[in-house]
This record gives C-alpha cells, sequence and structure tokens, in this order.
C-alpha cells in the first residue's frame, strides 16, 4: 500500500520493525510467523530504543508489523514513548485486547495509520469477524487513518469474499487485496496471477512489477531499513546488510544504492513516496 503523509506528519527516516515472528493467527500463507507461546515474547526496551533513536538526529516513522505487534507486553508504554518526537503505524490483525486501550491513549495525530490485515479464513474459524469491525471503528471513530486490506491468496472463494463484502459493508467498512508473495500449487505469486484470479480480486496486473525493482535506484539503507525481531538492522529484507541494532547504533549509508534483489517482496522505495523522494 503506498501511503501518503499529512502535512503535520514530517518525519526522515523509516523502520519498518518485524517485532516478533509470533501470532495469534495461523494463516497458511504467512511466511513471517511462528505459534504463539504465551510469556515467551519479549517487551521493547524503550529507555534503549530512544536512545539509538536520538543519536541518528533523525525523525522516525516506525512500522510495527510482525507476526502480531500486539502481543508486545509493553507495546503501548512504548508507542507513547516513541510518538513524543516520532510517528509509529501499524500492520495488525486488530482483534487483541490492546487495541482498544492503544485507542484511548494515544493520539491520533502520532499515528500514520492502521494497516488492518483482513484474514479472512481465520476470523471465521476463530469467530472474530464482530472484534476486527468493532476495533476497526473504534479506531475510526477515535480519529485514527486506518484501512482494510486482506491477501489475495489463490485458494480464497468467492461465497468468503462476498460473505466479508455484504458483512463489512453493514459496518461500513470496506477493503481491498493486496498481493499474495509466496508460492501455491508450484506456482509462485505474485508474478504468476491468472487473468480470472486478478479479476476476483481487483489486482492490476501492471502493479505486480513493483515486486521486481532489480536494478532500480532504492533508498533501503539510506533513510529507510528493516529491523528483526532480535533488534538487528539492515538495508531491506533481501539485502542482508546489516546497519546496527534498534537498542544501540542505527548507522544509515551516506548514498543510495542498485537494487541487487531479483524480487522484492517489501518494495521501501515504492510503500513509502515521500520519503524516496528525499533522495533526488
Amino acid at each position: 500500500m503506498i501511503f501518503s503523509k499529512t502535512n503535520n506528519q514530517d518525519y526522515n527516516a523509516w523502520l519498518h520493525w518485524n517485532i516478533s515472528s509470533q501470532c495469534n493467527f495461523n494463516c497458511e500463507y504467512c511466511f513471517g510467523k511462528t505459534p504463539f507461546v504465551k510469556n515467551s515474547i519479549n517487551k521493547i526496551n524503550i529507555e534503549k530504543l530512544i536512545e539509538a533513536l536520538d543519536k541518528t538526529g533523525k525523525t522516525f516513522r516506525i512500522s510495527f508489523t510482525g507476526g502480531e505487534p500486539f502481543l508486545i507486553p509493553n507495546i503501548i508504554e512504548a508507542c507513547s514513548t516513541i510518538t513524543e518526537k516520532h510517528f509509529v503505524s501499524f500492520n495488525t490483525n486488530l482483534v487483541l485486547p490492546g487495541v482498544k486501550e492503544f485507542a484511548e491513549s494515544i493520539l491520533p495525530e502520532r499515528v500514520l495509520f492502521f494497516h488492518a490485515s483482513l484474514h479472512i479464513e481465520e476470523l471465521i474459524k476463530l469467530n472474530l469477524v464482530d472484534k476486527f469491525a468493532a476495533n476497526f471503528n473504534l479506531l475510526r471513530a477515535n480519529g485514527f487513518k486506518i484501512f482494510a486490506e486482506a491477501v489475495a491468496h489463490p485458494s480464497l472463494n468467492e461465497s468468503d469474499i462476498n460473505y466479508f463484502r455484504d458483512y463489512l459493508s453493514l459496518h461500513e467498512i470496506n477493503f481491498s487485496f493486496g498481493p499474495f508473495i509466496g508460492e501455491y500449487n508450484n506456482k509462485a505469486y505474485p508474478q504468476n496471477y491468472s487473468d480470472d484470479e486478478l479479476e476476483k480480486f481487483n489486482l492490476e496486473n501492471e502493479n505486480m512489477s513493483v515486486f521486481k525493482q532489480k536494478g532500480n535506484i532504492c533508498n533501503a539503507g539510506f533513510n529507510a531499513a528493516v529491523v528483526y525481531p532480535n533488534g538487528n538492522v539492515h538495508s531491506c529484507f533481501q539485502v542482508k546488510e546489516k546497519l546496527g541494532n534498534i537498542y544501540s547504533e542505527i548507522n544509515f549509508k551516506k548514498k543510495t544504492k542498485i537494487c541487487p534483489a531479483a524480487n522484492c517482496d517489501c518494495p521501501l522505495n515504492y510503500y513509502d513516496p515521500h520519503l524516496f523522494s528525499l533522495v533526488h
């Protein structure tokens, strides 16, 4: 999803933080999670995190993803401190109790957006459709920018899709599909969506080209980077160039680079046009 900031959201660096690989869902298409084990998830070291951010002299956008970020025991306390100077955004399945506390505790103008991950089969299986809709509307009512997106997995059937469209429309919630990145039935996606699948999910074939970044200029490592659950900071998930650790020191590169990766599952130069524009 392309993000456009508002005028009062002035940041000049981005950390895309895979905060934990654990998740309360078990989606078959997810490549970034492990089953949730209670009391096994580390807290954020808030003091060391803020010290490392301050040393860079930059104002950050920190995107929390996973796994499920609301499994982090002190995520709300951490965001309260982070948003004193910086901004946050979330990729979350939106069903955990911490969502309500977040909505009532954090200033919405310091939150860029909520990407509400709509995992259709898991929500049905776990009987959490109502919880998803309630938390979506709670955040929206409290002034947070929020949108819902489902993974366009080839196994999804029309009946489940139509059920969700009809149900969520009753709650004035619309959703779109984002491409599935991975392999299914011996076919690599997103490059091998059939015309029928593209139509079913309302995807545009030309949009799949953003996942082919090889040879393009990218700001990964220059003013955007990814963070792993252990805190290590790298240019991106494909280029394993270490830039430091989020609890000690972050060393951005002085120059941009040409992308060497044949496939990119998280094109940082595409998802935040504002930051990419700063390299020119």
